[in-house]
């Protein structure tokens, strides 16, 4: 989101000439551990694990926290379907917990869906939307359950003064294209805990044990995948984080002045947001989909249901289908995942609230008097 420039370029160039282009090559002194630091440091944990995708993130999380077949994993029902499909892909359940009006998850529904089953809750930052994590950890902790912090789409953004990703007990991001920083693709796993980290490194690197890490894994080896990020990805990503927070505060300046100018206005409502002042994204809501219809028809406006929908639960066929590449390793069909649906009765609420809000499309660097006149022509 916040461009590539000539220090990413440089970066880059700088690691193909060097030809040091593997975390195995590069070392403790390498991009990827001078990235991983730098994020650590930013975000405000402990440790920072850079990985190949934001799904590769949210498997190590999973594995960090030891989750595997017959597992309840809750995640939030408007997410992108990595955040689902992970659990799945470990043999765990997943269960859609509605969101409110805030587009993030509601409190009130992930308490009525926790089971003796549940074993991990799934929070996802939609869109630089936080969740309301006072109330989500409150109930977390009273059910003494962990929580990762789906953050992918929320990159260095915080929820009343500390970073998301910190929050809960481990944080997944994401640096695809689309992400507030990138590096193409790319993901990190970031956390406080020890164990949890080293579980993480192992997970995503069938080779840890010959690796070079600022700190030695502490627990004995187990076999991994290969969820490695390239020295090319972290010399991005190294670059990239100079233009995170200036990028975000530019964001929030104007997101609060479109703001200030559509309640001036009067003629819409914003959907309610868990902490304002960190407002990096803002979204028109009416009461009902007739009625975002009848407004949006003469404005050719589209509502998030109708314009984001890979992000509706509905259309992800490997879930609706509950469908893997072998029936053994589906967890669909032995114990209490034979009764999980994902179809359009599992989350009403959301796909009501998706179909009657509408993202505004504020960009980080237009001029001030621009935005004003594209929130008075609404």
């Amino acid at each position: 989101m916040f461009g590539i420039g000539e220090e990413e370029i440089q970066a880059v160039a700088d690691t193909i000439r060097r030809g040091v282009l593997t975390r195995f090559q590069g070392g403790t002194d390498g991009y990827l551990a001078r990235s991983e630091r730098a994020l650590a440091e930013k975000i405000g944990v402990k440790h920072a694990l850079m990985v190949n995708s934001g799904t590769s993130a949210l498997m190590c999380a999973l594995v960090g926290l030891g989750i595997g077949k017959g597992d309840e994993v809750l995640v939030s029902a408007y997410t992108w379907i990595s955040t689902p499909l992970a659990p799945m892909l470990l043999q765990a359940v997943p269960g859609l917990v509605e969101v409110d009006e805030t587009l993030t998850m509601d409190p009130d529904d992930l308490e009525r869906k926790i089971t003796p089953r549940t074993r991990v809750i799934v929070v996802i930052h939609m869109a630089n939307r936080p969740c309301d994590m006072d109330r989500i950890m409150a109930v977390a902790a009273k059910h003494g359950l962990p929580v990762i912090e789906d953050a992918c789409q929320a990159v260095g953004g915080s929820y009343r003064g500390r970073r998301l990703g910190s929050i809960g007990k481990v944080g997944c991001f994401s640096f695809n294209n689309y992400k507030n920083i990138s590096c193409g693709e790319g993901g990190a796993v970031l956390t406080d805990d020890d164990l949890l980290f080293d579980r993480a490194r192992l997970w995503h690197d069938a080779g840890t044990f010959v690796q070079s890490y600022d700190a030695k894994i502490r627990i004995p080896f187990f076999a991994g995948q290969d969820y490695r990020a390239s020295e090319i990805e972290g010399a991005l990503i190294w670059a990239q984080l100079k233009r995170l927070d200036p990028g975000l505060v530019m964001l929030r300046e104007r997101v609060k002045l479109a703001a200030e100018v559509i309640r001036a206005e009067g003629k819409y409502r914003l959907a309610p947001h868990p902490d304002p002042d960190s407002a990096a994204s803002l979204a028109i809501q009416f009461d009902t989909p007739e009625e975002f219809a009848a407004v949006a028809g003469e404005k050719g406006w589209k509502s998030i249901y109708d314009t984001a929908g890979r992000h509706v639960y509905t259309n992800w066929p490997p879930l609706v289908e509950r469908r893997a590449y072998r029936d053994d390793v589906n967890p669909f069909l032995t114990g209490f995942g034979r009764d999980a649906r994902f179809d359009a009765d599992a989350a009403p609420r959301t796909l009501d609230i998706l179909k009657r809000t509408m993202y505004l499309d504020i960009a980080w660097d237009a001029p001030p008097a621009e935005i004003e006149r594209q929130m008075r022509e609404l």
